[in-house]
């Protein structure tokens, strides 16, 4: 378990982090989809949130992410997120799931922000129109997915500022629900509606 020197420090693996710690650069891939509300709350059942719903159905996420070499290291990550509330209300993205290639992120992760990281084997693609993923667990084939990119390039780019909430049952930050915001200067963004297959091999 990484270990707190002070408000803003941490100790993890032999190294010192200092947070807010900065992304450098990074590929993603994200397919927003609708499902039922009762669901939703079932998956976000001991935890303290709620689903956005929207006629009955909730918003999630699914992203496929690559990290070039940066302060948590460079990995691969799949993240399954969900629209939800928290205390007075507050909207903001939970990630309920987030396996990822690299050990010393798992733990960062885990501990810093109390991210649902575990350890997987991956193999992440970035072609010209699609995107393919197939995520392992102890060499079993846990999901494999093909999502094809929007059509539309955007000519320009954009910063944006994701709301978040995350909450664990375990690690330095058992039981404790956060509040962040994810900030993003995005590029060479490309967005619509696009076929995409995905098979679910097991639950973890």
């Amino acid at each position: 378990m990484a270990e707190r020197i002070d408000a803003a420090t941490w100790s993890i693996q032999g190294e010192t982090v200092t947070l807010p710690v900065t992304i450098t650069d990074a590929r993603i891939t994200a397919a927003i989809f609708t499902a039922p509300a009762a669901d939703a709350r079932r998956v976000l059942s001991g935890v303290p949130l709620r689903p956005v719903t929207v006629f009955g159905r909730a918003i999630t996420l699914l992203m496929f992410i690559h990290y070039d070499e940066w302060v948590l290291k460079t990995y691969d990550e799949v993240g399954v997120g969900l629209l939800v509330r928290g205390p007075r209300g507050l909207p903001g993205l939970h990630i309920v799931d987030l396996p990822v290639t690299g050990a010393f992120t798992r733990e960062a992760g885990q501990d810093f922000w109390a991210l649902p990281k575990w350890l997987m084997e991956a193999d992440l693609a970035f072609g010209p129109s699609t995107t393919d993923v197939t995520v392992r667990d102890g060499g079993a084939e846990v999901m494999h997915a093909s999502v094809q990119t929007g059509g539309v390039r955007l000519p320009f780019g954009t910063r944006l500022k994701v709301p978040s909430w995350s909450y664990l049952s375990h690690g330095a930050q058992a039981d404790r629900l956060l509040r962040g915001a994810l900030p993003m200067n995005l590029s060479g963004i490309r967005v619509g509606r696009a076929p995409f297959r995905y098979a679910w091999a097991s639950t973890r």
